[in-house]
């Protein structure tokens, strides 16, 4: 099972989330800041914890485009091999526990509205910065691939953009020692230090 879509971002990152798992979160953690990011970023531990306990997978900084989006359940990758740029060498963990994954613009956790994500609207009642997916409740790891059609020369409309890989696992796995700064999630192929 994949899912594919394609997100708009008007800002520098996107991230995914269970909107219950990360509502659940920030009430156990008292935050009233709606400002998810800028929390995270001045208290760094419960940033790293969110990541580490499966509640948020942030991608940043990356540019402002359109980035076709791929969600996928199997081992096959739905890409072709020439287009593949990189591969993260670590798995994220990730924690679904209301079937309903949400990828969007990194916005959504610098303006978080849980009623907006917990009740979230149909397509054509969205601007396209977001989607979402139905995805089984439990525990995953998640491997992230770049990916970017570098044969078209047409760089305004050529496609660039992520596969997640999402494995059953029975216990989220830690990451030591995680800056998500330095993991280098550019594909566009037009901005510094793009793959």
């Amino acid at each position: 099972m994949f899912y594919k879509t394609k997100i708009s971002l008007n800002m520098q990152g996107m991230v995914l989330f269970d909107p219950l798992v990360l509502d659940n979160f920030v009430q156990s953690k008292g935050i009233k800041d709606t400002n998810l990011l800028d929390y995270f970023i001045q208290n760094p531990e419960i940033g790293n914890q969110a990541i580490n306990e499966g509640v948020v997978l942030p991608i940043y900084t990356i540019e402002i485009w359109d980035y076709e989006i791929i969600v996928n359940l199997e081992e096959e990758s739905k890409i072709n091999p020439k287009w593949k740029l990189f591969k993260t060498s670590l798995s994220f963990p990730f924690r679904i526990e209301s079937e309903n994954v949400i990828i969007s613009d990194i916005y959504s956790i610098m303006s978080w509205n849980p009623d907006y994500y917990l009740n979230f609207p149909p397509k054509e009642k969205r601007i396209g910065v977001d989607d979402n997916f139905t995805i089984p409740k439990r525990n995953y790891s998640v491997d992230i691939l770049g990916f970017r059609d570098s044969l078209n020369p047409d760089i305004e409309n050529r496609e660039c953009g992520y596969e997640f890989f999402f494995k059953k696992v029975s216990q989220l796995s830690l990451i030591e020692n995680l800056n998500i700064d330095n993991i280098n999630f550019k594909v566009d192929g037009i901005s510094e230090g793009s793959w």
